[in-house]
């Protein structure tokens, strides 16, 4: 009788936790799936929600060898990405790249098979394997930089390739371009270029057509350096139609970057000629307004006064 009634005790809690796991995960935010080109897709969160809901946008690239992602979103979201990979192919994730540290980024690394080859810049990697993870900025408490994910046993998921300035993965079609041009959201932003397909990822360079959010405290990035950063990328890539905005819920257009870039030098040199002029950082904000030339970009106050106070402090 007592196993009889235990039985039926683990029985009624399995399925409690059977019902709280899938309540949990209708809970949770939708990945949408857009196909860009025949072997090149962009997992965004589903527009009729908002927030960070599932974090950055995730490329997946089809090769002949397997399949490269780029950025991971946040923890908790590896076997949603893998779920959409397998609808899209039975090829193997082999590579991941991520465009920065930072934890809507990162967040899923180590819910890879760690047999996966990591790609950084040399910078993020730094900021990984850092000890300084208690800013509090990141995932239910954790760093911005993520950088707690990969100690103990998951120190095996820090990147082991990566680069200065320019490299390139595989080759013909599944050629993928990878660059730095300079500190900007933060000081090791990667731009991911799938050549065939004529596309780019911009991580959080371009998150969406409004204003950047720059982590200068923890990760480096840099209010008066990012103008020029955008910039440098404008003026190098070649042969680019489609952007991969690292959370804009619907990829953007090659112009819809060059305009981004005048778009932030425009504040930036408001910012240089108030600071010039005497005036403070509120006085400069206050008589900051989009120009209508730029019309369809946002700039919230509360970023506004960030950007404008990170360049009067020189940052």
């Amino acid at each position: 009788m007592r196993r009889m009634l235990c039985l039926t005790t683990l029985t009624v809690v399995g399925v409690l936790v059977a019902v709280v796991a899938n309540e949990a995960r209708q809970e949770r935010f939708r990945i949408r799936t857009l196909e860009l080109a025949e072997n090149l897709y962009v997992l965004t969160s589903d527009p009729a929600e908002q927030g960070m809901r599932t974090g950055g946008n995730t490329a997946v690239f089809v090769t002949r060898s397997g399949v490269t992602l780029v950025d991971t979103k946040i923890r908790g979201y590896g076997e949603d990405i893998l779920a959409r990979v397998r609808e899209i192919t039975d090829q193997p994730v082999t590579t991941i790249i991520n465009t920065h540290t930072h934890w809507d980024h990162s967040g899923a690394n180590t819910e890879f098979p760690d047999t996966v080859d990591f790609v950084v810049h040399e910078n993020t990697a730094a900021h990984m394997a850092s000890a300084d993870c208690d800013d509090g900025a990141g995932f239910e408490g954790g760093s911005i930089k993520n950088c707690e994910a990969f100690t103990g046993d998951d120190s095996r998921y820090l990147p082991k390739i990566t680069f200065e300035n320019r490299t390139s993965l595989f080759s013909g079609p599944d050629q993928i371009d990878l660059y730095y041009f300079g500190r900007g959201h933060t000081d090791g932003d990667t731009w991911v270029v799938f050549r065939e397909a004529r596309a780019m990822h911009t991580g959080d360079m371009m998150a969406r057509k409004g204003l950047p959010f720059i982590d200068a405290d923890n990760t480096n990035g840099s209010a008066t350096e990012f103008g020029a950063t955008l910039q440098n990328a404008v003026d190098a890539i070649r042969n680019v139609d489609t952007i991969i905005p690292g959370h804009n819920d619907d990829p953007l257009t090659w112009d819809d970057l060059v305009d981004y870039a005048a778009f932030y030098d425009d504040l930036l040199t408001r910012a240089q000629e108030g600071a010039a002029a005497g005036r403070s950082v509120a006085e400069t904000v206050a008589a900051y307004s989009v120009p209508e030339r730029y019309g369809d970009f946002q700039a919230p106050a509360a970023r506004v006064e960030q950007i404008v106070g990170l360049i009067y402090d020189g940052r």
